[in-house]
């Protein structure tokens, strides 16, 4: 499944395991951590869901937030938390719930190829549960559908459009270097990293990682289509849903996979792919998948008017999903409980 990558509501506040909200309230708010931090049309937001949140937030920082530091930081998570909470409502209203299969197969992409207790142990040590987990990739996927329906649904991005954009950016399509598009497959035997691919597939240990990385070298020279299978087994989380693509590189950029590399890329033709990288976590596989050479390019060029394309349908969509998002907390009834005690407390003061 694609994901939809938007700002604002998703809470990363265990990294790649989602939400984290765990059942026991802890630290001290700007007041009691039992009962409201906040209501939503009537649905409470819990003091300990907001000290949950901050707990793991601030885990791994070398000098935890005090005083106004930290009720600024729980404010922070208070509102984000009302967002959610307002776009599940929502969810609920639209009745966009997803399926088990969905919440499986993020479930499994999270894992990579943890074993059960592999993966109860990481869990354990972000103080999340799994059926917690469970719901917060519920939750999330719920956000996404939401607006996946009433947003990205409806971008339309016109021929017109994209000549005014052209027309008004003509220098940004004049290529003064040669260009480089690169595909990339990574493989890693590490069980614990998260996969983001189609198959949801991963090696667990060094021995399959080498298998693995040799079994798609082997079909892509057989004829397999690289960006496909890139899609379905690649194990780099950025890079394998956009089957491995790396997008134009010039030639300086070449240089962060070192000397060897780019030296080979600047002598390789489009399609023609390298041997079997050994770096240091991962195996790798790169695919000179096209190539610029310097000069104006224009709207006769199918991939200038589908990178122009993609850039309209992306700021309409940061801007559709803005508005939605304001309209949305606009037309629900919220309590901020916590920001009320906040203001409380500074007009007693003076």
């Amino acid at each position: 499944m694609q994901r939809k990558l938007w700002i604002g509501l998703v809470l990363l506040a265990v990294g790649a395991a989602g939400c984290n909200r765990s059942g026991t309230g802890g630290g001290t708010s700007s007041g009691a951590v039992g009962g409201a931090a906040a209501r939503v049309n009537g649905k409470e937001i819990s003091r300990s869901e907001v000290e949950n949140y901050f707990k793991v937030r601030t885990a791994e920082m070398t000098e935890q937030p005090t005083g106004d530091a930290a009720r600024i930081a729980k404010l922070e998570i208070l509102r984000q938390l009302i967002e959610a909470e307002i776009m599940s409502q929502k969810a609920d209203e639209l009745k966009l719930k997803p399926t088990d299969a969905e919440v499986d197969a993020q479930m499994k992409g999270l894992r990579g190829g943890a074993t059960d207790e592999v993966f109860a142990n990481m869990l354990a040590g972000r103080g999340i549960s799994e059926a917690e987990l469970r719901r917060q990739i519920s939750q999330n996927l719920m956000m996404e559908k939401v607006v996946e329906d009433q947003v990205s649904s409806r971008i339309q991005v016109s021929d017109e459009e994209i000549t005014k954009f052209y027309e008004e950016n003509k220098s940004g399509f004049n290529v003064t270097e040669p260009l480089f598009r690169i595909g990339l497959m990574a493989v890693t035997g590490d069980p614990t990293s998260p996969v983001n691919n189609m198959q949801n597939d991963k090696a667990l240990n060094e021995e399959q990682a080498i298998r693995k990385i040799q079994m798609l070298e082997s079909r892509v020279r057989a004829g397999e289509d690289f960006q496909a299978l890139a899609r379905d087994y690649s194990e780099d989380p950025q890079t394998a849903q956009q089957g491995g693509d790396l997008g134009f590189q010039p030639s300086a950029m070449l240089d962060r996979f070192g000397t060897a590399f780019k030296d080979t890329v600047l002598k390789m033709k489009v399609g023609d792919m390298t041997p079997v990288i050994r770096a240091e976590n991962s195996y790798l596989l790169f695919k000179l998948l096209g190539r610029r050479e310097p000069g104006q390019y224009d709207l006769t060029d199918a991939e200038v008017k589908q990178g122009i394309r993609a850039e309209l349908q992306s700021r309409k969509q940061q801007l559709l999903t803005a508005a939605f998002l304001e309209k949305l907390h606009n037309d629900a009834r919220v309590e901020n409980i916590l920001a009320n005690e906040v203001l409380a407390s500074f007009q007693t003061a003076n």
